[in-house]
């Protein structure tokens, strides 16, 4: 078999202990990799020799994925709105403390989301000072709608703006 067994673990006294329902076979140890070896020789009797992965349960630890997940959400939050604001991936990497190659790989990864909007839509705007900001505006310096194109091989980045290409603060 190539599939990988997922099974939730939890803290009993000195030992973690588990059950994969699937096969009912138990496994425990006293410590993670104890208890994977344990799953493993309860599968192996059974006949199945597959990969275990094991995710440790408690509340606290439920908290931790929690705030991992919310800090990643962030992460990502700032560094498209940076992009937006046609920082540099250095200044966008320097002023979120994410590397460079993370920053490509947000940026990337929001441009081709599902469920994205398209690229025409996105890159509406009628604020020159910040294009991903409040759309519903108009451009500070005409008053009026305008589009800002997009700048190639930089998803969610807009070009300077076609009306107003020498105003301070374009972006």
């Amino acid at each position: 078999m190539s599939e990988i067994i997922e099974c939730q673990v939890t803290r009993r006294g000195r030992v973690w202990v588990t059950h994969v329902p699937e096969y009912d076979v138990y496994g425990d140890g006293r410590t993670l990799r104890l208890l994977r070896t344990s799953v493993e020789r309860g599968l192996a009797w059974v006949g199945v020799t597959t990969k275990v992965r094991i995710t440790p349960v408690t509340p606290e630890l439920e908290r931790l994925r929690a705030a991992a997940a919310a800090h990643a959400a962030a992460e990502e939050t700032a560094v498209k709105a940076l992009a937006a604001r046609r920082a540099s991936l250095r200044d966008i990497a320097d002023a979120t403390g994410v590397p460079v190659r993370r920053v490509k790989q947000l940026l990337a990864r929001s441009a081709t989301a599902p469920g994205a909007q398209p690229a025409e839509a996105s890159e509406e705007c009628t604020c020159v000072l910040a294009c991903a900001e409040d759309p519903k505006t108009s451009c500070s310096l005409s008053g009026q709608r305008h589009v800002h194109p997009a700048v190639p091989g930089r998803p969610g980045v807009c070009g300077p703006c076609p009306k107003h290409p020498d105003a301070p603060g374009d972006h």
